[in-house]
């Protein structure tokens, strides 16, 4: 696989906020900037939150130009990652690509105290919406490279029986109603020059060591700079974080940017663990490969 220049994320919603400017939502968004060996830049939203106008709020505080967007990724059918696609799409001036899984469009519900709560894609942001706003989507099961050096996970491999899903959560295939296994998760992998992978995730349904190592298969680089995003570890079974924790020790990470649905107590523990790595994430925070990392609020 080859690689890029730099990479610059811009977490556009996340769960935390530390800037007065910006709007906190239970959700997930990230703008990231590709600069390739022609020193071209590419433009991607990866996911794209839960409060629509929370995000756009945010999006227009930061300066972000979306004009020259040419790609929307989508993690998965979630609504907290999947609220803002329409809008996004209509900000660009250009062809923008929406890849995403064929699943995420398949209702979904997850169940609290006996009640049926839909928890999908919402209305206006679907399949013929994104289209209609002349998105142009494109269903990948497959891992898929949107640019030389970046590319989508595709379904990830389920190989580490601690990642296992136990959330009660349905969704309907085929006119049958089935436990939801969110078999659409996908992350994005960017090869950098100097540096090695680092990895976009939503929320890591699939688990996050599950995806590092599909990075590795997919892309057969071997060295990992680090992660992105949120790592479904929010109320976790003790062993569960206890081994991923100890799965982590095994990779040379530089970079550990948890957020959104990884938790307080998981947050801390992957501080205490990775000091060196560890750079918190918040609506607002910059990441760039190309400077320096600093773990500073703003």
């Amino acid at each position: 696989m080859k690689s890029v220049r730099s990479v610059k994320v811009v977490t556009l919603a996340d769960n935390l906020v530390y800037d007065s400017r910006l709007l906190g939502q239970w959700g997930f968004s990230a703008f990231i900037e590709v600069v390739d060996h022609n020193r071209d830049v590419h433009r991607i939203v990866f996911d794209t939150g839960s409060k629509k106008q929370a995000l756009l709020f945010n999006i227009k505080a930061l300066k972000i130009d979306l004009s020259s967007l040419n790609f929307v990724v989508l993690s998965h059918g979630h609504y907290d990652h999947t609220s803002a696609t329409v809008e996004l799409v209509k900000k660009s001036q250009r062809e923008v690509k929406v890849l995403v899984h064929p699943h995420a469009f398949l209702p979904k519900f997850r169940i609290r105290k006996k009640r049926r709560e839909y928890f999908g894609i919402p209305k206006g942001e679907r399949k013929t919406d994104v289209q209609a706003a002349d998105g142009q989507i494109r269903e990948v099961i497959k891992p898929t490279e949107i640019i030389s050096g970046v590319i989508t996970s595709g379904e990830i491999e389920r190989t580490n029986p601690f990642e296992t899903i136990t959330w009660k959560a349905m969704t309907v295939i085929e006119g049958k109603q089935v436990r939801d296994q969110v078999l659409e998760d996908q992350a994005l992998f960017m090869n950098i020059e100097k540096h090695g992978l680092l990895v976009i995730v939503g929320c890591a349904h699939a688990g996050i060591i599950n995806t590092l190592e599909q990075a590795f298969r997919v892309t057969g680089v071997k060295k990992l700079y680090g992660f992105i995003g949120g790592t479904h570890l929010i109320r976790p079974k003790e062993d569960r974080l206890n081994e991923t924790i100890k799965r982590l020790r095994d990779y040379d990470l530089k970079l550990i940017a948890p957020c959104h649905c990884t938790g307080h107590k998981s947050m801390m523990v992957l501080n205490q663990t990775f000091p060196e790595a560890f750079v918190l994430n918040y609506a607002g925070r910059t990441i760039d490969t190309s400077k320096r990392l600093k773990d500073k609020v703003f």
